[in-house]
């Protein structure tokens, strides 16, 4: 209902209950009594639920990518790892664009997958952690430690698997080859798919060689 109809019904629903004095009548029966507030509680209710016409999704949406490091004439990106730690954690950007340029109304969910993962062995070490405190010199002093021992086999993906653009259109992830992999080409691809239609996909994907 629009605005100019609801400002019609309440100016017809006063009217009718008028007095001649032209103040609002007052009445005795229960049931009359609370006719105009309830009336008017309705209106208000129904005012505040109108709204424009509703977002629709376009269909002509632009993923593109940049790797964030040098790029060759055969479009493949160079990637140095790092010899003296187990892995080398980099970002890589892109954006999701209509084909006018402009970033989407609402932010939008991209799934990314990489060639490449690497395993934790039953029995291998996820992580240490260290705890610490400050002893009345002010000085950092070692408490005590913990290990975290893996369950099981575990497969550990080399890129995290989502992310959402930014109110620009900007979408970000990272990745974190290990040094096993010095020599290979990772290959990363993000998809965007449709809230509205999942038959409407767009993926990309670029090759990164990792020396």
């Amino acid at each position: 209902m629009s605005l100019s109809s609801l400002m019609s019904l309440l100016s017809n629903l006063v009217s009718r209950f008028r007095g001649k004095d032209g103040m609002v009548a007052r009445f005795r029966g229960n049931n009359e009594l609370y006719l105009v507030p309830c009336t008017l509680y309705l209106c208000l209710c129904l005012l505040s639920c109108t709204s424009p016409d509703p977002w629709v999704e376009p269909d002509d949406y632009v993923l593109s990518l940049d790797g964030r490091t040098t790029r060759d004439s055969n479009g493949f990106y160079h990637l140095k790892l790092m010899r003296d730690r187990f892995q080398t954690v980099h970002r890589i950007t892109g954006s999701l664009l209509d084909t006018a340029g402009k970033p989407p109304y609402q932010e939008q969910k991209v799934w990314w997958e990489s060639s490449h993962t690497w395993t934790f062995a039953q029995g291998d070490t996820l992580m240490r952690i260290f705890r610490r405190k400050v002893d009345y010199r002010g000085r950092w002093v070692f408490v005590d430690s913990s290990t975290i021992i893996a369950p099981g086999t575990m497969i550990v993906p080399t890129v995290n698997p989502a992310s959402y653009s930014s109110s620009t259109g900007e979408i970000n992830t990272m990745i974190g080859p290990v040094l096993s992999m010095l020599g290979d080409t990772m290959t990363i691809q993000c998809m965007w798919t449709s809230q509205w239609y999942t038959t409407d996909t767009i993926r990309k994907e670029i090759q990164i060689i990792l020396e």
